[in-house]
């Protein structure tokens, strides 16, 4: 067993992640019955049943009223177990022009989390990793993503074996695919393959920058690895980086490694140092102030505000919490929601390793609900289809 610290433990009831009028609950270690919510709308009271609770899981509930606070009481055959407070982001305007998903940090071919005692599973049942990647991979798209873009940490050392599971993962995707490699794809250990040379074999990664376009929104892809570290760079792109945004409407930047915000680090692991971004940051955000930068390899959830733009850091699919992130492209602006991946198996696995680090993991990585979910509005509104010049002026 796992010590863990008495202000460690896991909730029974979470609300993990809300959108305009989408809450998804999780809960765990819940006695035996029917699990059922009771959600006090201002028009009455509304009843779900969600199945049985002794088996942790994940469930999404509509019907919310966009930007207001709603009362949920929990029970398990009428005995109440917790009070929730669901408090939705306000909607954007106008309807969405695209949606978009993206994963991180599957560590394809890792055994066992943790530091000191590793985590493990079974080798008779699929591997966590890959089984937790499937699973944010039919969500994201159930959910109507139409682009997956893939964040880096593909596999755990880039090892021909851990390729091909990752070819098992890209059977189970239907819809057009983005991707960039990550440290553990590029450490270059005796026996791996060149991540480059596989993930262009696969049609995903054509050049260190290159650009997407959809819908009301131009997507860029930056690779920061250095092959053989640990840490990131991302200042030798500068000039590819802001042709790239230069477009007249709103970019969304996807790279793996974290921009680090201080000259010293004050957490592990290492990212792209902040004498590496700070110029290419001012450059970025003077080109275009309508940019969203979102990064992985921190296994956390943050978000930050710069500049005009918005920064955010999302966490693995295969360690607690578990995730995928969406992002609803709006004429108005863009709201990323963060959520756990919900198959029960992956919840029961993920809230496992909550423990790792004597607990503090379960308290670092999640991030608070407005790191996972928010709303971020554009300078300017966008008119969605016009041409890159037509702009409607916000006020």
């Amino acid at each position: 067993m796992t010590p863990t610290l008495p202000f460690t433990g896991l909730s029974p009831v979470d609300v993990f992640a809300v959108e305009d009028t989408v809450a998804q609950f999780t809960w765990r270690g819940l006695p035996d019955g029917a699990l059922r919510l009771a959600v006090h709308h201002t028009r009455g009271t509304q009843m779900i049943e969600l199945g049985e609770a002794d088996t942790p899981g994940a469930a999404d509930v509509d019907g919310f009223a966009a930007g207001t606070a709603t009362n949920v009481d929990v029970d398990v055959d009428g005995r109440p177990i917790a009070r929730c407070v669901v408090t939705t982001l306000p909607a954007l305007d106008g309807p969405p022009t695209t949606k978009i998903a993206t994963i991180s940090d599957l560590h394809l071919g890792e055994e066992g989390f943790g530091l000191i005692r590793r985590l493990r599973e079974p080798k008779s049942i699929e591997p966590y990793a890959l089984r937790c990647a499937k699973a944010a991979v039919r969500e994201a798209q159930a959910w109507g993503a139409e682009l997956l873009v893939i964040k880096g940490d593909i596999t755990e050392l880039g090892m021909p074996a851990e390729w091909e599971l990752f070819d098992k993962l890209l059977a189970d995707i239907h819809i057009p695919i983005a991707a960039v490699p990550g440290n553990h794809d590029t450490f270059a250990k005796p026996g791996s393959l060149d991540a480059t040379e596989e993930l262009q074999r696969r049609g995903l990664f054509p050049e260190p920058v290159h650009t997407i376009e959809v819908s009301g929104v131009t997507i860029v892809m930056a690779d920061s690895t250095v092959p053989g570290h640990g840490f990131g760079r991302l200042g030798r792109w500068i000039e590819q980086l802001v042709d790239a945004v230069k477009y007249n409407q709103p970019a969304l930047l996807f790279t793996h490694h974290h921009l680090e915000t201080r000259t010293y680090p004050y957490f592990w692991p290492l990212g792209v140092q902040k004498y590496d971004a700070a110029d290419l940051l001012r450059s970025l955000f003077q080109t275009n102030p309508n940019l969203v930068i979102s990064s992985g390899h921190t296994h956390r959830n943050r978000a930050r505000q710069h500049a005009t733009g918005l920064i955010t850091e999302v966490s693995a699919t295969k360690d607690y919490p578990g995730v995928w992130a969406g992002y609803t492209i709006h004429a108005s602006g863009v709201r990323q929601v963060v959520r756990r991946v919900a198959e029960p198996t992956c919840v029961a696995w993920n809230d496992r390793t909550h423990a790792v680090v004597g607990g503090i993991w379960g308290r670092w990585s999640p991030g608070r609900i407005d790191d996972r979910c928010r709303n971020h509005e554009w300078t300017r509104s966008y008119v969605p289809g016009a041409a890159a010049d037509q702009i409607v002026s916000s006020s």
